[in-house]
């Protein structure tokens, strides 16, 4: 499972992210799947959308956290990381999940998809609607208000 990489052990070890069930991504996995899709990924013509390349901005995490807080990503203290429907994701800050989104997903080329969490009374509650898709590159892409 990618959640058991050398590189996110140490962040859950350390306490900057949090290994979340499977549960969480079969729900986010669910949600996502009621959205128009092409064969791996979500179908972007059919909905209105905001990117920001990671590459355009010359790799910039400060610029990618600011985009984030202009699509109201930075109004959670907390984002969820699902890798795949049937693995564990990993909840962290919502500022290190965008400024460190790349080094989250080290390895991978494959979209990962990234969705707002808040504190509630019997955990972390995940806002699916509030998400964005990392294509495994270098372009997050979020549906427009």
């Amino acid at each position: 499972m990618y959640v058991e990489s050398d590189h996110l052990t140490d962040w859950i070890s350390s306490g900057r992210a949090v290994r979340m069930p499977v549960e969480a991504s079969r729900e986010f996995d669910e949600y996502l799947c009621t959205l128009p899709w092409i064969p791996s990924r979500l179908d972007w013509r059919e909905i209105p959308y905001s990117v920001f390349s990671y590459e355009d901005a010359g790799w910039s995490g400060d610029l990618a956290v600011e985009w984030a807080r202009t699509h109201h990503f930075m109004d959670s203290e907390h984002a969820f990381i699902m890798y795949s429907a049937t693995e564990p994701g990993i909840l962290c800050s919502s500022r290190d999940a965008f400024f460190e989104l790349d080094y989250l997903t080290m390895g991978r080329v494959h979209p990962a998809y990234i969705c707002a969490a808040s504190a509630g009374n019997d955990g972390p509650v995940l806002s699916f609607n509030r998400f964005a898709e990392w294509d495994g590159f270098a372009v997050l892409t979020t549906p427009s208000p």
